[in-house]
Protein backbone atom coordinates (compact mmCIF):
# COMPACT_ATOMS: atom_id res chain seq x y z
CA UNK A 1 0.00 0.00 0.00
CA UNK A 2 2.81 2.42 0.70
CA UNK A 3 5.19 1.51 -2.21
CA UNK A 4 1.42 2.36 -4.46
CA UNK A 5 0.82 5.62 -2.95
CA UNK A 6 4.57 6.53 -3.04
CA UNK A 7 4.72 5.55 -7.08
CA UNK A 8 0.96 7.37 -7.45
CA UNK A 9 2.54 10.39 -5.84
CA UNK A 10 -0.59 10.59 -3.28
CA UNK A 11 -2.83 11.64 -6.18
CA UNK A 12 -5.99 10.04 -7.73
CA UNK A 13 -6.49 9.50 -11.09
CA UNK A 14 -9.59 9.33 -13.22
CA UNK A 15 -9.75 7.07 -16.27
CA UNK A 16 -9.00 10.02 -18.64
CA UNK A 17 -5.68 10.88 -16.90
CA UNK A 18 -4.38 7.04 -17.56
CA UNK A 19 -1.26 8.03 -19.55
CA UNK A 20 -0.55 10.82 -16.72
CA UNK A 21 -0.83 8.26 -14.28
CA UNK A 22 1.73 6.40 -16.07
CA UNK A 23 4.14 9.16 -16.15
CA UNK A 24 3.96 9.73 -12.71
CA UNK A 25 4.77 6.09 -11.83
CA UNK A 26 7.82 5.75 -14.32
CA UNK A 27 9.13 9.14 -13.12
CA UNK A 28 9.33 7.98 -9.37
CA UNK A 29 10.19 4.86 -10.39
CA UNK A 30 12.95 6.02 -12.37
CA UNK A 31 14.24 8.59 -9.56
CA UNK A 32 14.43 6.24 -6.80
CA UNK A 33 16.52 4.03 -9.04
CA UNK A 34 18.65 7.18 -10.06
CA UNK A 35 19.30 8.46 -6.18
CA UNK A 36 20.12 4.86 -5.13
CA UNK A 37 22.91 4.22 -8.15
CA UNK A 38 23.97 7.79 -7.46
CA UNK A 39 24.60 7.59 -3.71
CA UNK A 40 26.43 4.53 -4.30
CA UNK A 41 28.12 6.04 -7.29
CA UNK A 42 29.33 9.51 -4.78
CA UNK A 43 30.74 6.71 -1.88
CA UNK A 44 33.16 4.93 -4.58
CA UNK A 45 34.06 7.84 -6.70
CA UNK A 46 34.74 10.23 -2.78
CA UNK A 47 36.76 7.32 -1.54
CA UNK A 48 39.20 7.17 -5.18
CA UNK A 49 39.65 10.59 -4.81
CA UNK A 50 37.60 12.08 -7.83
CA UNK A 51 35.66 14.51 -5.88
CA UNK A 52 34.29 16.42 -8.81
CA UNK A 53 32.59 13.66 -10.44
CA UNK A 54 31.68 12.37 -7.07
CA UNK A 55 30.15 15.56 -6.19
CA UNK A 56 28.15 16.06 -9.06
CA UNK A 57 26.74 12.59 -8.15
CA UNK A 58 25.47 13.94 -5.27
CA UNK A 59 24.66 16.55 -6.19
CA UNK A 60 22.06 15.48 -8.65
CA UNK A 61 21.04 12.61 -6.60
CA UNK A 62 19.87 15.70 -4.33
CA UNK A 63 17.63 17.19 -6.99
CA UNK A 64 16.66 14.31 -7.63
CA UNK A 65 15.05 14.10 -4.27
CA UNK A 66 13.28 17.50 -4.33
CA UNK A 67 11.97 16.53 -8.17
CA UNK A 68 10.24 13.77 -5.71
CA UNK A 69 8.81 15.78 -3.64
CA UNK A 70 8.01 18.66 -6.00
CA UNK A 71 5.87 16.06 -8.01
CA UNK A 72 3.49 15.43 -4.86
CA UNK A 73 2.58 19.36 -4.92
CA UNK A 74 0.61 19.10 -8.44
CA UNK A 75 0.15 16.71 -11.04
CA UNK A 76 0.92 19.12 -13.65
CA UNK A 77 4.84 20.18 -12.42
CA UNK A 78 5.71 16.68 -14.29
CA UNK A 79 5.60 18.69 -17.44
CA UNK A 80 8.43 20.81 -16.58
CA UNK A 81 10.18 18.06 -14.06
CA UNK A 82 10.37 15.54 -16.62
CA UNK A 83 12.42 17.68 -19.37
CA UNK A 84 14.40 19.39 -16.83
CA UNK A 85 15.50 15.49 -15.05
CA UNK A 86 16.01 14.49 -18.91
CA UNK A 87 18.56 17.16 -19.56
CA UNK A 88 20.96 17.02 -16.21
CA UNK A 89 20.86 13.30 -17.07
CA UNK A 90 22.26 13.46 -20.32
CA UNK A 91 25.05 15.68 -19.23
CA UNK A 92 25.63 14.13 -16.48
CA UNK A 93 26.54 10.94 -18.30
CA UNK A 94 28.17 13.06 -20.75
CA UNK A 95 30.54 14.78 -18.01
CA UNK A 96 30.83 11.32 -15.94
CA UNK A 97 31.50 9.17 -18.78
CA UNK A 98 33.70 11.01 -21.08
CA UNK A 99 36.44 8.90 -20.99
CA UNK A 100 34.57 5.17 -21.53
CA UNK A 101 33.25 6.01 -24.71
CA UNK A 102 31.03 2.27 -24.97
CA UNK A 103 29.59 2.63 -20.86
CA UNK A 104 28.38 5.88 -22.30
CA UNK A 105 26.52 4.77 -25.13
CA UNK A 106 24.80 2.49 -23.19
CA UNK A 107 23.71 4.98 -20.40
CA UNK A 108 22.48 7.21 -23.34
CA UNK A 109 20.46 4.43 -24.16
CA UNK A 110 18.79 4.27 -20.74
CA UNK A 111 18.48 7.81 -21.51
CA UNK A 112 16.57 7.18 -24.83
CA UNK A 113 14.37 4.94 -23.53
CA UNK A 114 13.06 6.98 -20.48
CA UNK A 115 12.64 10.01 -23.11
CA UNK A 116 10.67 7.49 -25.13
CA UNK A 117 8.76 6.29 -22.88
CA UNK A 118 8.05 9.02 -20.28
CA UNK A 119 7.45 12.07 -23.11
CA UNK A 120 6.85 10.40 -26.20
CA UNK A 121 8.40 10.15 -29.32
CA UNK A 122 9.46 13.73 -30.09
CA UNK A 123 11.66 14.59 -26.61
CA UNK A 124 12.93 10.82 -27.35
CA UNK A 125 13.56 11.05 -30.73
CA UNK A 126 15.37 14.92 -30.20
CA UNK A 127 17.71 13.46 -26.82
CA UNK A 128 18.29 10.76 -29.72
CA UNK A 129 19.89 12.90 -31.92
CA UNK A 130 21.85 14.77 -28.99
CA UNK A 131 23.33 11.80 -27.38
CA UNK A 132 24.69 10.51 -30.69
CA UNK A 133 25.97 14.23 -31.64
CA UNK A 134 27.45 13.98 -27.63
CA UNK A 135 29.07 10.16 -28.57
CA UNK A 136 30.75 12.03 -31.44
CA UNK A 137 32.06 15.28 -29.20
CA UNK A 138 33.67 12.75 -26.59
CA UNK A 139 36.66 11.92 -28.98
CA UNK A 140 37.53 15.24 -29.13
CA UNK A 141 37.33 15.94 -25.34
CA UNK A 142 38.57 12.74 -24.05
CA UNK A 143 41.56 12.74 -27.04
CA UNK A 144 40.43 9.44 -27.96
CA UNK A 145 41.26 7.85 -30.97
CA UNK A 146 38.26 6.19 -31.88
CA UNK A 147 38.45 3.88 -35.26
CA UNK A 148 35.45 3.55 -37.62
CA UNK A 149 34.31 0.47 -36.41
CA UNK A 150 34.65 2.01 -33.20
CA UNK A 151 32.45 4.69 -33.96
CA UNK A 152 30.13 2.02 -35.83
CA UNK A 153 29.94 -0.25 -32.55
CA UNK A 154 28.93 2.55 -30.53
CA UNK A 155 26.04 4.63 -32.19
CA UNK A 156 24.50 1.80 -33.99
CA UNK A 157 22.49 0.96 -31.06
CA UNK A 158 22.10 4.36 -30.14
CA UNK A 159 20.39 4.47 -33.59
CA UNK A 160 18.73 1.31 -33.91
CA UNK A 161 16.59 1.74 -30.66
CA UNK A 162 16.00 5.74 -31.76
CA UNK A 163 14.14 3.74 -34.81
CA UNK A 164 12.38 0.87 -32.79
CA UNK A 165 11.12 3.07 -30.31
CA UNK A 166 10.00 5.79 -32.66
CA UNK A 167 7.95 3.57 -35.08
CA UNK A 168 6.39 1.73 -31.64
CA UNK A 169 5.44 5.10 -30.37
CA UNK A 170 3.62 5.86 -34.45
CA UNK A 171 2.08 2.53 -34.17
CA UNK A 172 0.76 3.09 -30.26
CA UNK A 173 -0.45 6.42 -31.56
CA UNK A 174 -1.95 4.69 -34.67
CA UNK A 175 -3.83 1.96 -32.95
CA UNK A 176 -5.43 4.45 -30.35
CA UNK A 177 -6.94 6.30 -33.03
CA UNK A 178 -8.08 4.03 -34.71
CA UNK A 179 -9.53 2.15 -31.69
CA UNK A 180 -10.91 5.32 -30.39
CA UNK A 181 -12.77 5.88 -33.56
CA UNK A 182 -14.41 2.37 -34.17
CA UNK A 183 -15.23 2.36 -30.57
CA UNK A 184 -17.21 5.80 -31.08
CA UNK A 185 -18.76 4.53 -34.15
CA UNK A 186 -19.52 1.05 -32.45
CA UNK A 187 -21.03 3.32 -29.52
CA UNK A 188 -22.50 5.73 -31.88
CA UNK A 189 -24.72 2.81 -33.88
CA UNK A 190 -25.22 1.65 -30.70
CA UNK A 191 -26.72 4.49 -28.78
CA UNK A 192 -28.82 4.82 -31.88
CA UNK A 193 -30.13 1.83 -32.19
CA UNK A 194 -31.30 1.78 -28.39
CA UNK A 195 -32.62 5.59 -28.66
CA UNK A 196 -34.89 4.27 -31.49
CA UNK A 197 -36.00 1.17 -29.78
CA UNK A 198 -36.85 2.90 -26.32
CA UNK A 199 -38.48 5.92 -28.12
CA UNK A 200 -40.55 2.58 -29.69
CA UNK A 201 -41.05 0.92 -26.63
CA UNK A 202 -42.67 4.30 -24.98
CA UNK A 203 -45.02 3.73 -27.81
CA UNK A 204 -46.98 0.83 -25.96
CA UNK A 205 -50.24 0.40 -28.30
CA UNK A 206 -47.67 0.02 -31.57
CA UNK A 207 -45.48 -2.08 -29.02
CA UNK A 208 -45.99 -5.11 -30.44
CA UNK A 209 -46.89 -4.71 -34.31
CA UNK A 210 -43.20 -2.49 -34.14
CA UNK A 211 -41.31 -5.16 -32.36
CA UNK A 212 -42.33 -8.03 -34.49
CA UNK A 213 -41.84 -6.13 -37.65
CA UNK A 214 -38.47 -4.91 -36.67
CA UNK A 215 -35.51 -5.62 -38.51
CA UNK A 216 -33.43 -5.55 -35.79
CA UNK A 217 -33.17 -9.41 -34.38
CA UNK A 218 -35.58 -9.97 -31.29
CA UNK A 219 -36.00 -12.90 -29.00
CA UNK A 220 -37.68 -13.85 -26.06
CA UNK A 221 -35.72 -16.72 -24.27
CA UNK A 222 -37.55 -18.47 -21.01
CA UNK A 223 -34.84 -17.46 -18.61
CA UNK A 224 -34.56 -20.95 -16.78
CA UNK A 225 -34.78 -23.35 -19.96
CA UNK A 226 -32.86 -21.08 -22.08
CA UNK A 227 -35.30 -21.78 -24.86
CA UNK A 228 -36.97 -19.66 -27.55
CA UNK A 229 -40.34 -18.35 -26.52
CA UNK A 230 -40.48 -15.81 -28.85
CA UNK A 231 -38.39 -14.03 -32.66
CA UNK A 232 -39.70 -11.39 -34.04
CA UNK A 233 -39.73 -11.35 -38.44
CA UNK A 234 -36.32 -9.67 -38.33
CA UNK A 235 -34.80 -12.98 -36.91
CA UNK A 236 -36.80 -15.37 -38.50
CA UNK A 237 -35.76 -13.16 -41.77
CA UNK A 238 -32.19 -13.38 -40.95
CA UNK A 239 -31.67 -17.06 -39.47
CA UNK A 240 -34.30 -18.50 -42.13
CA UNK A 241 -36.67 -20.53 -39.65
CA UNK A 242 -39.98 -20.43 -39.45
CA UNK A 243 -41.72 -19.30 -35.55
CA UNK A 244 -42.60 -22.74 -34.55
CA UNK A 245 -39.19 -23.82 -35.61
CA UNK A 246 -37.68 -21.12 -33.51
CA UNK A 247 -39.70 -22.30 -30.25
CA UNK A 248 -38.52 -25.74 -30.63
CA UNK A 249 -34.75 -24.60 -30.51
CA UNK A 250 -32.62 -22.78 -27.32
CA UNK A 251 -29.93 -20.28 -27.83
CA UNK A 252 -27.30 -23.16 -28.17
CA UNK A 253 -28.77 -24.47 -31.67
CA UNK A 254 -28.22 -20.74 -33.35
CA UNK A 255 -24.76 -19.70 -31.10
CA UNK A 256 -22.81 -23.24 -31.67
CA UNK A 257 -19.62 -21.46 -29.96
CA UNK A 258 -21.69 -20.43 -26.74
CA UNK A 259 -21.05 -22.34 -23.62
CA UNK A 260 -23.23 -23.16 -21.02
CA UNK A 261 -20.76 -21.33 -18.11
CA UNK A 262 -20.79 -18.32 -20.53
CA UNK A 263 -24.47 -18.38 -20.81
CA UNK A 264 -24.84 -18.37 -16.34
CA UNK A 265 -22.33 -15.66 -16.56
CA UNK A 266 -24.68 -13.60 -18.50
CA UNK A 267 -27.64 -14.38 -16.48
CA UNK A 268 -25.90 -13.94 -13.11
CA UNK A 269 -25.14 -10.32 -14.74
CA UNK A 270 -28.42 -9.72 -15.78
CA UNK A 271 -29.70 -10.99 -12.17
CA UNK A 272 -26.99 -8.24 -10.43
CA UNK A 273 -27.22 -5.39 -13.02
CA UNK A 274 -30.22 -6.05 -15.13
CA UNK A 275 -28.44 -5.64 -18.29
CA UNK A 276 -25.90 -7.32 -20.30
CA UNK A 277 -23.97 -6.96 -23.62
CA UNK A 278 -22.35 -10.13 -25.49
CA UNK A 279 -20.73 -10.82 -28.78
CA UNK A 280 -21.55 -14.38 -30.41
CA UNK A 281 -22.17 -15.66 -34.13
CA UNK A 282 -25.05 -16.76 -35.47
CA UNK A 283 -25.78 -19.94 -37.41
CA UNK A 284 -28.69 -19.78 -39.72
CA UNK A 285 -30.47 -22.54 -41.13
CA UNK A 286 -28.47 -22.48 -44.21
CA UNK A 287 -25.62 -23.65 -41.70
CA UNK A 288 -23.92 -20.17 -42.54
CA UNK A 289 -23.13 -17.67 -40.28
CA UNK A 290 -22.76 -13.65 -39.51
CA UNK A 291 -21.67 -12.28 -36.05
CA UNK A 292 -24.13 -10.36 -33.84
CA UNK A 293 -23.31 -7.59 -30.83
CA UNK A 294 -26.42 -8.49 -28.09
CA UNK A 295 -27.96 -6.55 -25.87
CA UNK A 296 -29.84 -8.68 -23.05
CA UNK A 297 -32.03 -7.61 -19.87
CA UNK A 298 -34.50 -9.78 -17.88
CA UNK A 299 -37.84 -9.38 -18.01
CA UNK A 300 -41.11 -10.73 -17.30
CA UNK A 301 -43.17 -12.63 -19.67
CA UNK A 302 -46.34 -14.70 -19.82
CA UNK A 303 -46.34 -14.81 -16.23
CA UNK A 304 -42.82 -16.59 -16.36
CA UNK A 305 -38.82 -15.56 -16.11
CA UNK A 306 -37.44 -14.83 -19.07
CA UNK A 307 -35.10 -12.21 -20.77
CA UNK A 308 -34.90 -9.98 -23.82
CA UNK A 309 -32.54 -9.92 -26.21
CA UNK A 310 -31.82 -7.49 -29.47
CA UNK A 311 -29.05 -8.44 -31.61
CA UNK A 312 -27.27 -6.00 -34.30
CA UNK A 313 -25.91 -7.62 -36.78
CA UNK A 314 -22.25 -6.33 -36.98
CA UNK A 315 -21.67 -4.06 -40.07
CA UNK A 316 -18.84 -3.64 -42.34
CA UNK A 317 -17.89 -0.57 -41.20
CA UNK A 318 -17.00 -2.39 -37.71
CA UNK A 319 -14.02 -3.96 -39.07
CA UNK A 320 -12.47 -4.05 -36.07
CA UNK A 321 -14.93 -5.08 -34.47
CA UNK A 322 -15.51 -8.41 -36.55
CA UNK A 323 -11.97 -8.71 -36.85
CA UNK A 324 -11.95 -9.38 -32.47
CA UNK A 325 -15.15 -11.78 -33.21
CA UNK A 326 -13.22 -13.48 -35.36
CA UNK A 327 -10.24 -13.97 -32.94
CA UNK A 328 -12.36 -14.56 -30.50
CA UNK A 329 -14.12 -17.26 -32.25
CA UNK A 330 -10.59 -19.11 -33.32
CA UNK A 331 -9.11 -19.19 -29.86
CA UNK A 332 -12.65 -20.81 -28.68
CA UNK A 333 -12.05 -23.11 -31.61
CA UNK A 334 -8.74 -23.74 -30.32
CA UNK A 335 -9.48 -24.26 -26.63
CA UNK A 336 -12.65 -26.73 -27.54
CA UNK A 337 -11.43 -28.93 -30.54
CA UNK A 338 -8.66 -31.13 -31.30
CA UNK A 339 -6.07 -29.54 -33.80
CA UNK A 340 -5.48 -33.16 -35.30
CA UNK A 341 -8.97 -34.80 -35.90
CA UNK A 342 -10.99 -31.50 -35.60
CA UNK A 343 -13.04 -33.38 -33.10
CA UNK A 344 -14.87 -31.43 -30.01
CA UNK A 345 -12.09 -32.09 -27.11
CA UNK A 346 -12.32 -32.96 -23.86
CA UNK A 347 -13.91 -29.57 -22.24
CA UNK A 348 -16.68 -29.08 -24.75
CA UNK A 349 -17.30 -32.66 -24.75
CA UNK A 350 -18.58 -32.17 -20.86
CA UNK A 351 -20.06 -29.06 -21.46
CA UNK A 352 -22.19 -30.76 -24.15
CA UNK A 353 -22.31 -33.91 -21.87
CA UNK A 354 -23.39 -31.56 -18.55
CA UNK A 355 -26.26 -29.47 -21.54
CA UNK A 356 -27.55 -33.15 -22.09
CA UNK A 357 -28.56 -34.28 -18.87
CA UNK A 358 -30.16 -31.44 -18.11
CA UNK A 359 -32.42 -32.03 -21.37
CA UNK A 360 -32.25 -35.26 -20.17
CA UNK A 361 -34.22 -34.64 -16.77
CA UNK A 362 -36.06 -31.70 -18.30
CA UNK A 363 -38.11 -33.95 -20.98
CA UNK A 364 -37.59 -37.15 -19.13
CA UNK A 365 -35.60 -38.87 -21.65
CA UNK A 366 -32.20 -41.40 -22.29
CA UNK A 367 -29.22 -40.90 -24.04
CA UNK A 368 -25.95 -43.47 -24.13
CA UNK A 369 -21.97 -42.67 -23.89
CA UNK A 370 -19.96 -44.88 -25.72
CA UNK A 371 -16.25 -45.06 -25.07
CA UNK A 372 -13.97 -45.95 -27.54
CA UNK A 373 -10.21 -46.94 -27.68
CA UNK A 374 -8.42 -48.25 -30.36
CA UNK A 375 -6.76 -51.75 -30.77
CA UNK A 376 -3.41 -52.04 -31.72
CA UNK A 377 -2.59 -48.33 -32.61
CA UNK A 378 0.58 -48.43 -30.46
CA UNK A 379 2.08 -51.03 -32.18
CA UNK A 380 1.22 -49.17 -35.45
CA UNK A 381 2.64 -45.98 -33.87
CA UNK A 382 5.59 -47.73 -32.78
CA UNK A 383 6.23 -49.13 -36.35
CA UNK A 384 5.88 -46.72 -38.81
CA UNK A 385 5.97 -43.54 -36.80
CA UNK A 386 3.76 -40.94 -35.81
CA UNK A 387 3.27 -39.98 -39.47
CA UNK A 388 1.67 -43.17 -39.87
CA UNK A 389 -0.22 -42.78 -36.25
CA UNK A 390 -1.85 -39.59 -37.23
CA UNK A 391 -3.37 -40.50 -40.05
CA UNK A 392 -5.07 -43.54 -38.63
CA UNK A 393 -6.57 -41.25 -36.24
CA UNK A 394 -7.76 -38.62 -38.38
CA UNK A 395 -9.76 -41.47 -40.42
CA UNK A 396 -10.71 -42.95 -37.33
CA UNK A 397 -12.14 -39.44 -37.00
CA UNK A 398 -13.93 -39.02 -40.22
CA UNK A 399 -15.39 -42.58 -39.85
CA UNK A 400 -16.79 -42.78 -36.36
CA UNK A 401 -18.64 -39.51 -37.73
CA UNK A 402 -20.23 -41.24 -40.68
CA UNK A 403 -21.38 -43.47 -38.45
CA UNK A 404 -23.86 -40.79 -36.09
CA UNK A 405 -26.23 -38.07 -36.88
CA UNK A 406 -25.08 -34.61 -37.25
CA UNK A 407 -26.97 -34.08 -33.81
CA UNK A 408 -24.40 -36.77 -32.14
CA UNK A 409 -21.28 -35.90 -30.60
CA UNK A 410 -17.67 -37.30 -31.30
CA UNK A 411 -15.17 -36.24 -29.62
CA UNK A 412 -11.45 -37.14 -28.87
CA UNK A 413 -10.36 -37.63 -25.38
CA UNK A 414 -6.90 -38.16 -25.82
CA UNK A 415 -4.75 -40.26 -27.56
CA UNK A 416 -6.55 -43.12 -29.06
CA UNK A 417 -9.46 -42.61 -26.78
CA UNK A 418 -12.96 -41.43 -28.32
CA UNK A 419 -15.98 -40.17 -26.51
CA UNK A 420 -19.68 -40.86 -28.45
CA UNK A 421 -22.67 -38.90 -27.06
CA UNK A 422 -25.94 -40.54 -28.57
CA UNK A 423 -29.14 -38.43 -27.77
CA UNK A 424 -32.97 -39.50 -27.89
CA UNK A 425 -31.85 -43.09 -28.77
CA UNK A 426 -35.43 -45.41 -30.12
CA UNK A 427 -33.90 -48.52 -27.82
CA UNK A 428 -30.99 -50.42 -26.82
CA UNK A 429 -31.33 -52.75 -29.61
CA UNK A 430 -31.12 -49.44 -32.05
CA UNK A 431 -27.65 -48.88 -30.04
CA UNK A 432 -26.37 -52.35 -30.81
CA UNK A 433 -26.81 -51.21 -33.98
CA UNK A 434 -25.11 -48.38 -34.31
CA UNK A 435 -22.17 -50.19 -32.11
CA UNK A 436 -21.89 -52.74 -34.78
CA UNK A 437 -21.85 -50.18 -37.08
CA UNK A 438 -18.95 -49.10 -35.60
CA UNK A 439 -16.88 -52.22 -34.99
CA UNK A 440 -16.96 -53.24 -38.68
CA UNK A 441 -16.30 -49.53 -40.14
CA UNK A 442 -13.26 -49.10 -38.31
CA UNK A 443 -11.66 -52.72 -38.66
CA UNK A 444 -11.47 -51.73 -42.84
CA UNK A 445 -7.72 -51.21 -43.39
CA UNK A 446 -6.58 -47.60 -43.44
CA UNK A 447 -3.96 -46.83 -46.48
CA UNK A 448 -1.20 -45.23 -45.80
CA UNK A 449 1.45 -44.71 -48.29
CA UNK A 450 2.26 -48.06 -50.13
CA UNK A 451 0.94 -49.88 -46.94
CA UNK A 452 -2.68 -50.82 -45.12
CA UNK A 453 -2.73 -50.31 -41.57
CA UNK A 454 -5.54 -52.36 -39.41
CA UNK A 455 -6.95 -51.04 -36.24
CA UNK A 456 -9.93 -52.11 -34.33
CA UNK A 457 -11.62 -50.51 -31.24
CA UNK A 458 -13.14 -51.30 -28.17
CA UNK A 459 -16.28 -49.93 -26.99
CA UNK A 460 -17.95 -49.48 -23.49
CA UNK A 461 -21.74 -48.16 -23.66
CA UNK A 462 -23.04 -46.46 -20.82
CA UNK A 463 -26.90 -45.23 -20.85
CA UNK A 464 -28.34 -42.37 -18.86
CA UNK A 465 -30.08 -42.53 -15.99
CA UNK A 466 -30.29 -46.13 -16.20
CA UNK A 467 -26.80 -46.35 -14.85
CA UNK A 468 -25.97 -43.42 -13.27
CA UNK A 469 -26.87 -39.51 -13.68
CA UNK A 470 -23.49 -38.39 -13.26
CA UNK A 471 -21.48 -37.08 -15.88
CA UNK A 472 -18.13 -38.11 -14.82
CA UNK A 473 -19.51 -42.01 -13.47
CA UNK A 474 -21.28 -41.85 -16.82
CA UNK A 475 -18.08 -41.95 -18.41
CA UNK A 476 -15.92 -43.91 -16.01
CA UNK A 477 -18.63 -47.13 -15.98
CA UNK A 478 -18.32 -46.51 -19.87
CA UNK A 479 -14.46 -46.79 -19.72
CA UNK A 480 -14.92 -49.90 -17.28
CA UNK A 481 -17.32 -51.65 -19.60
CA UNK A 482 -14.38 -50.70 -22.47
CA UNK A 483 -11.68 -52.86 -20.38
CA UNK A 484 -14.13 -55.84 -20.59
CA UNK A 485 -14.52 -55.75 -24.06
CA UNK A 486 -10.42 -55.44 -24.32
CA UNK A 487 -10.31 -58.34 -21.81
CA UNK A 488 -12.79 -60.58 -23.95
CA UNK A 489 -10.74 -60.52 -27.19
CA UNK A 490 -11.02 -56.96 -28.34
CA UNK A 491 -12.62 -55.77 -31.48
CA UNK A 492 -16.31 -55.77 -29.77
CA UNK A 493 -18.42 -53.89 -28.06
CA UNK A 494 -20.37 -54.68 -24.25
CA UNK A 495 -22.97 -52.43 -22.15
CA UNK A 496 -22.02 -51.44 -18.72
CA UNK A 497 -24.41 -53.92 -15.71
Amino acid sequence: MYIKNFLLGGFDFSEDEYELKLQIILLNLILTIMIVVLVFLFVIRYTNGAYAQAYTDLGVAFFSFLAIIATRYSKKSIQITIPLLLGIFYFLITFTFQNIGLVAATWYIVLILSAFFVKGKTVGFFFSVISVLAILALESISHADYTLFEYIYITIPIFLSMIFLYLYEERNEILTSLLKQQKESLEDEVAKQTKELFKLLRKSQELSSIMHNSQVEIYIVDFQTDRYLYANKGALKELGYMLHEIREMDIYDINPSILSTTVENIKNIMLTQHNAMNISMHRRKDTTTYGVQSFMHKIDFENRDAYVVFDIKISDVQQAQKEILRQKEALSYQAHYDSLTKLPNRILFFDRLSQAIIKAKRNKTKFALLFIDLDHFKEINDTYGHEAGDTVLIEVAKRLESCVRKSDTVARLAGDEFLILLEDFDSKESLTTIAQLLVSTLQIPIKFKDKELTVTCSIGISIYPNDSDDAQTLIKLADNAMYKAKNMGKNNFIFYS
